[in-house]
């Protein structure tokens, strides 16, 4: 939670973790109330430091074996490694059972079991305990839900916070949060930007707005807020992160890779940024250098609790990049290792557009076609997949090929809707040589699909407005500047 953030950021903590730290570095562990040692737990924990928090709470154990804060420490990670029952038994075996932390403890393994319902009755039942407290723990519950993705249940618990203090503080953001996770970013939109004109260093809030902002595709815009989080503290590593998504999702690799490895520097455990520093190296085509990322990756995978599922999508990754370094007998392997994790009977079409574009880059056209056509007959999407089938021979050299299929799809989905290929045909017609086509298209592509344009010819043609690109392409090509009516 952003509380404990702040709390860790303290002047006190801070003081009482150097303390903690010297001593251990001295070789003994100073006498500390538990919930101080606990304290020091979580924060380890928070920064992915298992052994010294095992330590630290070892020793708040063994200073204070009665104490609850250390043995609910000891419950909510045997639940983070999904082992609930040690967890319920080590809730069950704490003395003080009306602790309200233990309250939520509780609250949290029914929400491990997926008893959200239930959490949310158990909760309101133990009313009668928090009298003297009940803003707090509205507002904790409410974050409690939000931890655990139920979104509903949170606005529910935060609409009673509200009817407690209207004017709560944090309303605004938990309100846009929970909007968030209902995936209503234009509804969270306006919230976060009171918020931060409001409270112009809350970072958290500025965090949240470069997310939201990544949601909507406003990719310099989320950039800039996650800059406004650094300016605050600059080595906040959330803000790090979303700067990092708004570049990858921008199509600007080299510098989200720069940023995604220099957050693994200070998370090297965080799953999903190792496989997003993937995506940028493979789409940057820096294929050696993704080999030893997906074997950590798929390391991880295997530990943390329920993260298996990311299994396919890093063998997917390996396949890609193997056979671009031409070993294809390894990348079908990896490919077949995907296959086997599945994500489903209905989704084995996306496996054989995977292995046609292995054997499509290995020159096994025949058996490309097939798979293609597989997936074609497969997939739900077929119009969808056509056009990445069509991508996908442009990208293996075969241009003739996706100009025939990129003209298919544009008459299936009909003059303006069809019309996004028009930046791809373009592409294609370069690739061919054929600057005559290749002119006639890039003049359409701009108004066609402005993004798709800019991805495919900035590099060509840096610093410049799509809408000028025909200009400086066919100043290229014929060396002077175009007739002032195909201006």
């Amino acid at each position: 939670m952003e509380d404990n953030n702040k709390y860790y950021q303290s002047r006190h903590f801070l003081r009482l973790l150097h303390r903690y730290e010297k001593a251990v570095s001295e070789g003994h562990v100073p006498y500390l109330e538990a919930d101080e040692l606990t304290d020091i737990a979580e924060y380890y924990m928070t920064g992915k430091q298992d052994a010294k928090a095992n330590q630290a709470i070892r020793a708040a154990i063994d200073m204070h074996p009665d104490s609850a804060p250390p043995q609910i420490f000891l419950a909510r990670q045997k639940m983070f490694y999904g082992q609930l029952e040690e967890a319920k038994n080590i809730a069950r075996s704490i003395t003080e059972q009306e602790d309200i932390e233990v309250i939520y403890l509780k609250a949290e393994l029914l929400l491990s079991e997926n008893r959200a319902t239930e959490a949310s009755d158990f909760l309101l039942g133990q009313m009668e305990l928090v009298q003297d407290c009940t803003e707090d723990y509205f507002y904790d519950c409410t974050r409690i839900f939000m931890d655990y993705d139920q979104w509903e249940l949170a606005g529910e618990w935060l609409e009673w916070l509200g009817e407690t203090n209207p004017t709560h503080p944090r309303i605004p953001i938990m309100e846009a949060e929970i909007q968030m996770g209902l995936d209503n970013y234009e509804d969270a939109l306006p919230k976060l930007q009171e918020t931060v004109d409001r409270e112009p260093y809350d970072s958290e809030a500025w965090n949240l707005l470069a997310e939201t902002y990544i949601a909507l595709g406003k990719y310099p815009e989320a950039q800039e807020a996650a800059d406004y989080a650094l300016a605050i503290n600059p080595q906040d590593n959330t803000a790090l992160l979303m700067k990092a998504n708004a570049y990858m999702h921008d199509e600007q690799m080299a510098e989200a890779i720069e940023l995604y490895t220099k957050y693994l520097e200070a998370q090297s455990d965080d799953l999903s940024v190792q496989i997003s520093l993937a995506l940028c190296l493979t789409n940057e085509e820096r294929y050696k250098e993704v080999m030893p990322l997906l074997e950590k990756a798929e390391q991880y995978a295997r530990k943390l609790p329920g993260r298996e599922t990311d299994l396919p999508q890093i063998y997917q990754i390996r396949a890609f990049a193997l056979s671009r370094l031409n070993r294809t007998h390894e990348a079908l392997s990896a490919l077949s290792k995907a296959r086997a994790l599945g994500p489903g009977e209905g989704l084995a079409w996306k496996y054989d557009l995977t292995e046609a574009d292995i054997r499509l880059h290995a020159g096994q056209t025949k058996q490309a076609e097939e798979l293609f056509a597989s997936a074609l007959e497969k997939s739900p999407e077929q119009s969808e997949t056509l056009f990445n089938i069509a991508l996908t021979y442009s990208n293996a050299g075969y241009n003739d090929v996706a100009i025939d299929l990129l003209e298919d799809v544009w008459t299936i989905f009909g003059t303006q809707e069809g019309k996004f290929v028009v930046p791809y045909l373009a592409n294609c017609y370069l690739k061919e040589n054929d600057m005559d086509n290749f002119l006639g298209y890039l003049k359409l592509a701009p108004f066609c699909d402005r993004k798709a344009t800019m991805y495919l010819f900035r590099d060509r043609f840096p610093d410049t407005a799509p809408e000028d690109y025909y200009a400086y392409a066919y100043k290229e090509v014929y060396g002077i500047s175009p007739p002032a009516q195909e201006n």
